[in-house]
């Protein structure tokens, strides 16, 4: 092949490369833009409500795949019930505000025991494929039972 032809077909290879770049960026920007807040509050929702039953495999769903690689079931039941034993006695969760950078996001989770209890939590979440994850969660010391955040009443 010469020169020329060489040059062509390295054009045509940076030209397609290019166009698959701008698309996916295009279509990941769109998926990620139809995403709201109760979207992700659903999935913690959904997990804290297995932790509170005790089916641990069904809260493990709600894991991301970077947590399932570092835990087996075994492991994050024991992780769960030790590190976060809190998250199996939440009577609701209230949620404050959730940033969302690309396919990472973090949400404020006030979790209230059913003793008035607040403990505030930070989710991380991680966004796989079509759906998003639970990829790790920070819980801060509690509040004094019965505390009121500050906000305002209507």
């Amino acid at each position: 092949m010469n020169a020329r032809g060489k040059i062509a077909v390295l054009t045509f290879f940076f030209a397609l490369c290019g166009t698959a770049a701008i698309v996916t960026a295009y279509f990941q920007t769109v998926a990620d833009a139809n995403v709201r807040p109760g979207d992700l509050y659903a999935i913690v929702d959904r997990q804290l409500g297995e932790l509170r039953a005790g089916n641990f495999s069904g809260a493990y769903e709600y894991a991301s795949q970077g947590i399932q690689q570092r835990f087996s079931l075994a492991q994050f039941t024991t992780m769960v019930q030790t590190d976060y034993a809190g998250l199996m006695r939440v009577g609701r969760a209230d949620y404050g505000e959730m940033q969302r950078v690309g396919r990472h996001a973090t949400i404020q989770v006030f979790l209230i025991g059913s003793d008035g209890e607040v403990i505030p939590c930070i989710y991380i979440m991680v966004r796989e494929g079509d759906s998003w994850r639970i990829d790790g969660a920070r819980m801060l010391p509690p509040w004094p039972p019965n505390t009121r955040s500050e906000g305002t009443m209507l």
